[in-house]
């Protein structure tokens, strides 16, 4: 037999959602009062604030992956030799390497400019792809590829958000002039964390 169905009947406020309005703004409110007394006690503030960009700007982590830089070695020379390892590992396949050699006869003139024999010729960064991963600065065999501090990457139009060689080598010479650049933390050697505890490598008491 089929059961019953019982149709409840809603009182007036439950009609027109009073009480749900009620709680909505009562939090609303409570969050408002909190954030206006924070902001009246001196010293740093300890709730978000309205940073007044770009007038005001927050200052980021040391590690903060940003555009893309090219780096240069202690005689201003490109580390980079044009392996493509970062556009292989790139997960977005944003990258465009394309490996250069020196010309024969010309070695004395590309040594001032490139550390190495080869060198990239091309490199090109899709930012409407990157994900800003890491991946490219990890794998790095020659330490020649960073992700700086610079944020602002909109541009008003495609073309402008294609990362060339020379934006880049220019992002690492900005980021030298205001401080340097620091390399993200490296993990510990597995030799000097030593065994985990209870793990495979773990002795037995």
């Amino acid at each position: 037999m089929a059961k019953p169905v019982v149709q409840k009947r809603y009182t007036l406020t439950e009609r027109v959602y009073l009480v749900e309005i009620l709680k909505g703004l009562g939090i609303t409110l409570r969050h408002f009062l909190a954030n206006f007394a924070a902001s009246l006690k001196p010293g740093p503030h300890t709730v978000p604030t309205t940073w007044q960009y770009p007038e005001d700007r927050r200052e980021i982590s040391p590690v903060f992956r940003g555009a893309h830089m090219l780096l240069l070695d202690e005689q201003g020379r490109e580390k980079c030799i044009g392996c493509g390892m970062c556009a292989r590992v790139c997960p977005a396949q944003c990258i465009t390497v394309e490996r250069g050699k020196v010309p024969e006869g010309e070695e004395e003139e590309y040594a001032k400019r490139y550390a190495k024999k080869t060198f990239s010729a091309v490199f090109r960064i899709d930012l409407l792809r990157c994900i800003f991963c890491g991946f490219c600065e990890e794998t790095c065999p020659q330490n020649a590829l960073a992700l700086g501090p610079d944020y602002e990457l909109a541009r008003p139009s495609r073309e402008e958000c294609l990362l060339e060689k020379p934006r880049m080598l220019e992002n690492y010479r900005r980021a030298m002039a205001a401080g340097g650049v620091h390399r993200p933390l490296k993990p510990v050697p597995v030799a000097e964390a030593g065994p985990a505890k209870g793990g495979a490598g773990a002795q037995k008491g």
